[in-house]
């Protein structure tokens, strides 16, 4: 098994970090995803529990399916397909700290292919690593944007 956390501090309220956060069909709009599309709607619609994402870069489509949605502090997600790795389950908590969030992004993975499985998992760190940042950079853009 493999895992990995990145912490950050956002200057965006928690409110807003996980709108941005969880509005999976705008993620080809805010990171270097070049397709995100809601294949089902969860509970609540559209982003909450049971929704399914599909997660387009580069090599195959990854599908993911929303399992824990707590406004605005915790979402989670298990990945379906794409990639060769098992038991995949990423979780996002926010904290208030001051007038910024606070954002622990903790993976944790089983690679399927044990020679190349480092390979996979500093990949697929760097994958997440790149969509904190645009999420994290459209979080505050929007939070300084006037009201």
């Amino acid at each position: 098994m493999a895992s990995f956390t990145f912490v950050r501090e956002v200057q965006a309220p928690p409110e807003i970090v996980f709108e941005v956060l969880t509005d999976h069909r705008r993620y080809a709009e805010i990171t270097p995803m070049r397709k995100s599309v809601l294949e089902r709607e969860g509970e609540p619609a559209p982003n909450g529990v049971g929704a399914i994402r599909v997660l387009s870069s580069v090599g195959p489509s990854l599908r993911e399916e929303v399992i824990a949605y707590e406004p605005p502090s915790r979402f989670s997600y298990r990945l379906l397909s794409g990639a060769p790795v098992r038991d995949h389950v990423g979780t996002v908590e926010l904290e208030p700290a001051g007038d910024r969030t606070r954002v622990t992004y903790a993976v944790r993975t089983i690679p399927t292919l044990p020679i190349v499985g480092g390979a996979v998992v500093a990949v697929t760190r760097q994958a997440i690593k790149r969509l904190l940042d645009g999420v994290v950079a459209e979080a505050e853009r929007r939070s300084a944007a006037p009201a």
